[in-house]
């Protein structure tokens, strides 16, 4: 009963975290158009805007790969 309870609080505090602010674009399709790839540099400019300078790129190179946009991250 112990474990139980111990991996629904896991549970719970992993889907608290996936729905933080610029999570909520979804990833491109093949077919992506530039509406769609500008959505996912929008949120990822939003996500990203905490870090820290030295992450900043590392957090919109991330982003990227998550949402499947395939460019050079610009931290502009």
């Amino acid at each position: 009963m112990k474990k139980l309870a111990v991996l629904f609080g896991l549970l719970l505090s992993a889907t608290t975290f996936a729905h933080m602010s610029g999570e909520t674009v979804a990833p491109l399709a093949k077919d992506a158009s530039d509406a769609q790839k500008q959505a996912v540099r929008d949120g990822a400019q939003d996500f990203c805007d905490s870090a820290e300078e030295d992450e900043k790129e590392e957090c919109v190179m991330d982003f990227f790969a998550n949402h499947n946009l395939e460019e050079e991250p610009s931290c502009d």
